[in-house]
């Protein structure tokens, strides 16, 4: 395991898929997903993980990219997920460290897990006063698709968060469109207005229910800007996230259940939610949604903050 830490922050990772196993601040530990501890075959895949090659869903396990269907390696029911079933969350990954950044690197061969290129992964996570980051790149030797992310599971509420804690949660997202899905969670290519529905979050409110959706932020994609915020109402703890990326899964840990181990006691369904900024799943498949094709000699990027009070 690896830490860092500020006067008010402490991050713990393991280099089992560049992957957040525990953050304190001041004291408490708000993240959620995985055990103090490397029994890597009990944990919840993706908790905390630095996903890729490609964050979300690709449909039928493929892609077209310039003029050729490039076939996947599935892992769920005719899709792929989270990059596959060797994913970057299932690989151990290299790791430096200085007193307030680690440095995890990667790389990912030609074909691996059906991807085009060899890729040069790396995750850079840092603490600074009351502010952790993670700046996410990765550049290639051939075209290919990257969209990389974190998984992290969070309830401010601190470890006292039981079954269907996520709903208390307060939240607010500067999102006015979602992702449109199937009963596979596949998206249909539309987006739709939160405007009058449940999915709208442009004020603060309580989470409510159970949700595993795609929303898209406002603003310029690239540029970074402040996408969602948290609030405890219990402590008033608040934590901002921001992003450089253009949309947010938002999942409530719906998979959760007392056969995944967590920090003392067993996970609970809607303890704590994974707040995962991306580009769109299966943008790939999507000529109108945002490109996430990757092109030798330039750098893939997306840098995420995660700011609390």
């Amino acid at each position: 395991m690896h830490s860092i830490q500020s006067p008010q922050l402490k991050a713990t990772f393991s280099t089992y898929g560049a992957r957040l196993l525990g953050f304190e601040v001041d004291g408490l530990d708000v993240g959620f997903g995985t055990p103090l501890n490397e029994e890597h075959a009990s944990w919840d895949p993706s908790a905390g993980i630095t996903c890729g090659r490609h964050a979300g869903r690709i449909s039928g396990a493929q892609f077209p990219l310039d003029g050729e269907i490039i076939k996947l390696v599935p892992n769920r029911d005719g899709f792929q997920l989270h990059g596959g079933p060797h994913g970057f969350g299932s690989l151990i990954w290299n790791a430096s460290q200085t007193d307030s950044e680690i440095t995890f690197t990667l790389t990912s061969p030609d074909g691996d897990q059906g991807f085009p290129g060899e890729l040069h992964a790396k995750a850079v996570y840092g603490l600074r006063g009351n502010v952790m980051w993670a700046e996410l790149t990765a550049t290639t030797s051939k075209p290919t698709v990257v969209n990389l992310t974190n998984h992290a599971y969070w309830n401010l509420a601190g470890p006292s968060a039981g079954k269907d804690a996520a709903f208390s949660q307060e939240v607010m997202m500067n999102a006015s469109r979602r992702l449109v899905t199937n009963d596979k969670l596949l998206p249909s290519g539309e987006f739709a207005d939160v405007a009058g529905t449940d999915f709208d979050f442009r004020t603060l409110r309580p989470v409510a229910r159970a949700y595993d959706h795609c929303f898209v932020m406002d603003g310029p994609r690239s540029e970074m800007k402040h996408v969602l915020t948290q609030r405890d109402p219990g402590s008033g703890r608040r934590m901002e996230v921001w992003s450089s990326e253009c949309a947010i899964q938002f999942y409530t840990a719906i998979h959760w259940n007392e056969s995944l181990p967590g920090k003392g006691r067993p996970l609970q369904q809607h303890q704590a939610i994974a707040i995962e900024p991306q580009n769109v799943p299966d943008a790939p498949n999507h000529p109108g949604f945002p490109s996430s094709i990757l092109r030798p000699g330039t750098t893939y990027r997306n840098r995420i903050e995660w700011r609390f009070s």
